[in-house]
């Protein structure tokens, strides 16, 4: 692979390293804070924010967001997550009206490419094991695959210079190739919250009757249109919830707990902060976020 990309397979300790968890993808024809307003990006926290500035949120205070950072390329837009992988799982999100591409590294789980077009995946494949693959048309783009060095025919597994030959792969089809220098420079940047965009719900069938389960559960019927948002889910109708709305803005703070729950738990600094009954229940708040997400979006399931 070219030497320039020998940062995307790197180990700890090589130089250089941009990370083993990381996702980038390639949207087309939208500009950068668009492009971070579809996978969820919060408009209140958009700034300017070198990596290491992205490190520091990572802490109990903060809630450990997930942030993504954006730059413009041409006609595409390059988002790019450290130590993250939700970009990679909304290329879809980011393709409606569109294509885009998204690839991602992450050595404790599966790495992976995806090609889509217009809110539909085309072509997506794990990264070392290219023979096997989904979509709409997953055959696509063999002979870009070929040229980027996969071998689709090989069911061996393909572990040398994966992420290198899924962001040779992503060049050849967006023909854009950012450099390790750009994608670690202060970038305009966003907290985001997938909950906000329009990815298709995942939870459970019957998500409406979970959600006011736990809405009595935990005593919040009388969050700010929370009550009026779940009679018109009831009804079969779409409920959209801007991140800035009063609903939003519990939605947000729900999601928060349910991180800082989750995360503290593997923060030596922070996991005494939350007595068992607070980590209970910001468990059970993600619960929650997660149902209303199924219940409100029915139309995208």
């Amino acid at each position: 692979m070219p030497h320039e990309l020998s940062w995307a397979d790197a180990h700890p300790g090589n130089h250089p390293f941009l990370g083993e968890i990381f996702s980038i993808a390639f949207v087309r024809g939208v500009e950068p804070l668009d492009a971070l307003r579809r996978i969820g990006g919060l408009a209140d926290t958009v700034a300017e924010r070198a990596p290491e500035e992205v490190g520091e949120l990572h802490n109990y205070e903060d809630g450990y967001p997930e942030v993504a950072g954006a730059l413009a390329a041409g006609e595409w837009t390059v988002l790019v997550q450290l130590n993250g992988f939700w970009v990679e799982t909304l290329v879809d999100v980011l393709s409606r009206g569109t294509e885009a591409v998204a690839v991602l590294r992450h050595d404790y789980a599966t790495p992976r490419f995806g090609y889509a077009v217009d809110g539909t995946i085309v072509t997506g494949f794990h990264l070392n094991h290219p023979d096997t693959r989904h979509g709409t048309d997953p055959d696509r783009l063999l002979p870009l695959m070929r040229a980027a060095g996969f071998d689709p025919d090989d069911d061996s597994g393909q572990y040398e210079h994966a992420v290198s030959r899924a962001l040779r792969l992503s060049e050849l089809v967006t023909g854009v190739a950012p450099t390790l220098d750009q994608l670690t420079a202060p970038l305009l940047s966003a907290h985001f919250d997938h909950w906000f965009s329009r990815a298709r719900p995942s939870g459970p069938g019957n998500a409406r009757a979970l959600a006011e389960e736990i809405v009595t559960e935990l005593h919040l019927g009388d969050t700010p249109g929370l009550a009026a948002a779940l009679k018109t889910a009831r009804r079969g109708e779409p409920v959209v919830v801007t991140p800035d709305s009063e609903l939003g803005r519990h939605v947000r703070e729900w999601s928060t707990l349910a991180r800082r729950a989750s995360w503290s738990l593997n923060d030596p600094w922070a996991r005494s902060r939350m007595s068992e009954d607070e980590r209970t229940r910001a468990f059970r708040l993600g619960h929650l976020v997660q149902a209303l997400h199924g219940a409100f979006r029915a139309d995208l399931a």
